[in-house]
């Protein structure tokens, strides 16, 4: 059964009750089972049951700053027992990209962590710095940590600008399209998509309609939901998030269903209003 956009008002129910109406409970991570600050109401308890009843889940993330492994020892440490098989991040998505864009062996920057550099490594890329005298292959924006943010976004624009001039634009690949995460005590951070759109705008301006652009691989692209439903083996999921632009746009674009969790970036209000684009669902947490 594939879910269509919602019509009327959304749905409120808990979360047990959503578990039984699905196969599969895909997870956003930042503002629905963790924050900056820890582990959010509910969450730990949430997948202690799903593991409980054997039933199907995966979390699936637009933070391409840890492997899998790093990011089950922190799920682990804050009490919530996701292990590396359940989680599919955004950074996981990098090698394929660049495997079709045969970057094997060509040069690529990768603004982000030392994780979000191994991406590009596993598909053969020669990760480098970003130089205007020496423009590499491609560019991908991983996560707004592990480097010298503004510096490291000059260096990188001159350089795509320097490429397009000699003919040769680079592959521009963005891993986490996401602007902003919920930090501690209702504060925020801007993430890599922020930084992305920074440069596109500057390229926007300097190069006019024809400059180029990012390749999303992150929620809310059809590439990454469509690998994690083939990950859980089954269309019948819904999808837990905060965010209505990438966790339930993303649901929509595969026809599955959806629910804002208000732990997170987005109010009810804002759910409720969202008309053609609001989720199926609307859950205060995850507690039972």
């Amino acid at each position: 059964m594939s879910h269509t956009a919602h019509v009327g008002p959304v749905e409120r129910l808990r979360f047990t009750s959503l578990v039984e109406r699905h196969e599969a409970i895909l997870f956003d991570a930042y503002g629905v089972l963790v924050s900056a600050a820890g582990a959010l109401p509910g969450a730990a308890e949430a997948i202690a049951h799903l593991v409980a009843r054997r039933q199907r889940f995966l979390v699936v993330t637009n933070d391409a700053s840890r492997s899998p492994e790093r990011a089950s020892r922190r799920f682990l440490r804050l009490g919530i027992p996701v292990q590396p098989e359940h989680v599919l991040s955004s950074g996981m998505l990098i090698a394929p990209a660049l495997e079709e864009h045969a970057m094997h062996g060509r040069r690529v920057v990768v603004l982000g962590t030392g994780d979000s550099a191994a991406y590009a490594r596993q598909a053969g890329a020669i990760v480098v710095d970003p130089d205007p005298a020496d423009p590499a292959d491609a560019v991908v924006i991983a996560d707004e940590g592990g480097f010298e943010t503004l510096g490291t976004l000059d260096a990188t624009l001159s350089m795509i600008l320097s490429a397009v001039e000699r003919g040769r634009a680079p592959v521009l690949l963005l891993a986490n399209p996401d602007l902003v995460y919920p930090s501690a005590n209702g504060t925020f951070g801007l993430t890599a998509g922020s930084l992305a759109g920074m440069v596109e705008r500057a390229l926007a301006l300097l190069l006019g309609s024809g400059a180029p652009r990012f390749e999303v691989l992150g929620k809310p692209a059809v590439r990454h939901f469509e690998t994690a439903l083939e990950m859980v083996g089954t269309r019948q999921a819904v999808m837990l998030g905060d965010t209505l632009h990438t966790d339930i746009a993303g649901a929509h674009g595969v026809g599955i269903a959806s629910a804002i969790v208000l732990t997170g970036v987005t109010t009810a209000a804002q759910a409720q209003g969202a008309g053609a684009h609001a989720p199926t669902y609307l859950l205060d947490d995850l507690r039972f």
